[in-house]
């Protein structure tokens, strides 16, 4: 299973960000490619316990943990994404598309060596290291595909 603790599919994330152009359309949800990238480095930073969110409510942590990390399923599309980050990808940023990719894969890179990651995941709950080297792949993974990359 693809996970960011592996050097080619970091290497595979890294090539597809740089592959997002600011006139990409999203196939499925309503975020721009600037607020993708920027959702995506708002969420690495929750994983490396920069930033905080609340629980999200839905099915038992566990169950969508399974699913969402083992299951090999595709992931749903239009998911709920914390308030807390609802207003944080929205925030007006001087950063053009390009400055944000590059801090993005910048944390991206980070959590692939974190080794002291956050203790939990607002849907998932309780999440290891490696738990959080698979979701950070796949959330990756998701959001690019949602814009054709």
């Amino acid at each position: 299973m693809k996970n960011l603790a592996s050097v080619e599919a970091m290497a595979e994330i890294r090539g597809r960000l740089r592959e997002v152009r600011a006139d990409d359309h999203a196939r499925w949800g309503r975020m721009s490619p600037k607020q993708m990238v920027r959702h995506l480095k708002c969420y690495y930073e929750v994983a490396l316990g920069e930033r905080t969110v609340g629980s999200v409510q839905g099915l038992p942590p566990v169950v969508i943990k399974w699913l969402a990390l083992r299951s090999g399923l595709r992931w749903m599309k239009n998911v709920s994404t914390a308030p807390e980050l609802k207003r944080a990808i929205k925030e007006h940023s001087d950063d053009g598309l390009n400055e944000l990719v590059s801090s993005t894969i910048g944390k991206m890179e980070q959590l692939a060596k974190c080794t002291d990651c956050a203790p939990a995941h607002c849907m998932f709950g309780p999440m290891t290291t490696r738990d959080w080297m698979r979701w950070g792949y796949l959330h990756a993974d998701h959001h690019l595909r949602q814009f054709g990359r």
